[in-house]
């Protein structure tokens, strides 16, 4: 047996047990667990912790202190997955300043340790399972949407390389036209000259401009908003957890 379980798990039991129960717990993990009976080496820690165990979930003031306590495990945990600014008065700071859990561990002490029904948890760790779901989805899309765009920029560049010549070609022969028959004579009687023309420089400013939104899209900040704004407000939303 795990010496690190709360006092409920090492007595088996759940966190709103009743007294009864949890003498008749503590009576069969005793007839397993007691020096005379096991002869393992735990078996002394973990007779020592029954009885802790016992003293205090039948002491009505103590299981209230010690139920808060767990409670405060859960805000701790989760203070740490959020990398929230700690309270000195509130934490100890050699224990956790260079400790960090996943959402995924504070979520399995939350469901350990909450007082929600089981129903509550149940939808509350689907809707984790939903909420991690599409984030994912949208840190899909911008990593895709991201790398497309710039290789996109690569081949538009590359094209016009090897197009120049031609392009040279034509605005020279626009030119001409323009100087002989006029600008508006020439745009008339080639109606879709000036279209083509608007087109060919956007398609080539927009080369210069989507690896700026690659980088934009892939940088530190966008995916701060993507886990502070939306992953973490949506998990709080999940679990009930409030600030």
């Amino acid at each position: 047996m795990n010496g690190n379980f709360n006092y409920y798990e090492l007595l088996g039991v759940k966190n709103d047990a009743t007294k009864e129960e949890i003498k008749d717990a503590y009576k069969k993990q005793m007839k397993k667990w007691h020096p005379d009976i096991n002869k393992s080496n735990e078996a002394v820690n973990i007779s020592s912790r029954l009885n802790e165990a016992k003293e205090v979930l039948l002491d009505d003031e103590k299981r209230k202190d010690y139920d808060d306590y767990l409670n405060k495990k859960i805000k701790e945990n989760y203070n740490r997955y959020t990398q929230m600014k700690k309270n000195s008065k509130d934490y100890d700071e050699a224990g956790y300043e260079s400790e960090k859990v996943t959402k995924w561990q504070y979520l399995k002490d939350w469901l350990k340790y909450s007082k929600a029904s089981n129903i509550n948890k149940a939808f509350a760790f689907l809707g984790v399972l939903l909420e991690s779901l599409f984030c994912f989805i949208i840190k899909c899309i911008l990593i895709i949407t991201a790398y497309v765009s710039f290789y996109l920029s690569y081949f538009i560049r590359s094209l016009y390389s090897l197009a120049y010549p031609i392009l040279g070609v034509l605005a020279m022969l626009f030119i001409i036209m323009c100087l002989t028959d006029g600008v508006k004579q020439t745009i008339k009687n080639n109606p879709g000259s000036l279209t083509a023309i608007i087109l060919i420089i956007a398609i080539y400013v927009l080369s210069y401009v989507l690896p700026y939104f690659s980088k934009t899209l892939l940088s530190p900040k966008t995916f701060d908003i993507l886990y502070n704004k939306i992953d973490i407000a949506l998990f709080k939303r999940c679990v009930g957890y409030k600030d």
